[in-house]
């Protein structure tokens, strides 16, 4: 009989309560046999390792006597520069390198858990400052024992939970992101594993190896996607209001998707044309509101993306209303949604100066306005995309 899985990404509302009880014996890789200076180091941690001959790594903040020769110290190590989301100590994995190459995090838990009980899943991740790439998703199992494989390749007879990070984590070096999901158990898992399995899109982040820092990200060929992991736990998630909406129950055999074999090569978003007025086809607003909708994020993120992969591009952006209302209403509410364009992308990373918004109400129909079909097409954002 298959197995039947539960799982939704959550915020955590008072319609829940966590056990007090963390599964994961060291959220923080803060209980270590001795400070790592050197990569690969994972195994100094007395909780976690590595479940393969990928060599994954743990940073540790070292006092002045070994601090100008660690390449793991912390803030600055080779990788970037991070401080701990808490503690003095954080992991790092690449989630894709060459070839079939990718670095996972095992710990086991400090008790199985229970069938039909729901577990939440909290970790708190950061792409690294040098990292040439970025991942669509990462993945994580729960499994009922440890596992041990003699390659470095990516695992591929596991069915991995995937978790996007597009959205989440993007191309963002600074913060710390948290991520978490409810997971309902099959009963004995034991063990967690988090890593890189099948990886469909990898974007151009643009960033570098800063001259006279010797890195294992290599810096002529973008084919590596660092990041760093802190604060990882599970707790027992119970609901205290039982009419809530139920989770989505997934079969995993059937709906999760089974994880690349192909060897994965550097790949980016198809080209956005240059020099090309584009009206966006999903950037949605309230009615009458520059408040975007999120339905508008994906599209904005593929945008966010491009320019981040090359900061030569300045992108301009056009607000349009259709005719009903007061005019000059109608060109303030369409420069401030063109703003909240520009807004979000430079949130998201891209260059305040690389951005312009402009607002020209109803002046420029693309269709009659007196029809409700015709309004709707001439109410858009439009961009266009230029090399500076």
């Amino acid at each position: 009989m298959k197995k039947i899985v539960s799982l939704i990404l959550v915020v955590v509302t008072a319609n829940f309560v966590c056990s007090q009880n963390n599964l994961i014996a060291d959220s923080s890789f803060e209980v270590n046999k001795f400070i790592p200076i050197e990569y690969s180091s994972i195994g100094a941690n007395t909780s976690w390792n590595s479940p393969s001959r990928a060599t994954t790594d743990l940073f540790c903040k070292c006092d002045k006597k070994f601090s100008k020769i660690s390449v793991v110290n912390v803030p600055n190590n080779a990788m970037g520069i991070q401080e701990p989301r808490s503690g003095k100590c954080y992991a790092g994995i690449f989630a894709v390198s060459h070839g079939f190459y990718r670095e996972y995090l095992q710990t086991s838990l400090t008790a199985p858990l229970d069938a039909n009980k729901e577990y939440i899943l909290n970790f708190y991740i950061s792409l690294s400052d040098y990292s040439r790439l970025a991942v669509d998703k990462i993945g994580v199992c729960f499994l009922n024992k440890n596992v041990k494989y003699e390659h470095s390749d990516a695992i591929t007879n596991l069915k991995p939970i995937y978790i996007n990070l597009e959205e989440e984590v993007g191309m963002d070096v600074n913060n710390w992101h948290q991520i978490s999901l409810v997971y309902k158990a099959n009963g004995g898992e034991n063990t967690l594993l988090i890593g890189g399995f099948g990886i469909k899109r990898l974007w151009k982040t643009g960033n570098t190896v800063p001259q006279g820092i010797s890195s294992p990200i290599n810096k002529s060929i973008e084919r590596d996607a660092y990041y760093y992991f802190d604060d990882i736990s599970i707790y027992e998630y119970k609901r205290i209001i039982e009419d809530t909406i139920p989770f989505e129950y997934i079969n995993p055999d059937a709906e999760i998707e089974v994880p690349d074999t192909e060897r994965v090569e550097p790949v980016t978003i198809d080209k956005v044309p240059n020099d090309i007025v584009i009206a966006f086809k999903n950037v949605l607003f309230q009615s009458g509101e520059a408040i975007l909708s999120p339905l508008s994020y994906p599209e904005l993120n593929v945008i966010a993306f491009y320019m981040k992969a090359d900061p030569n591009l300045f992108i301009e952006i056009y607000g349009h209303t259709d005719n009903l209302g007061d005019e000059e209403k109608n060109k303030d509410l369409s420069l401030k949604r063109a703003m909240a364009v520009g807004k979000y992308l430079v949130a998201k990373g891209v260059n305040v100066n690389n951005v312009a918004s402009f607002g020209y109400g109803s002046s420029q129909p693309l269709e009659s306005n007196q029809s409700e079909e015709g309004r709707k097409v001439n109410r858009r954002v439009e961009f266009i995309l230029k090399k500076k």
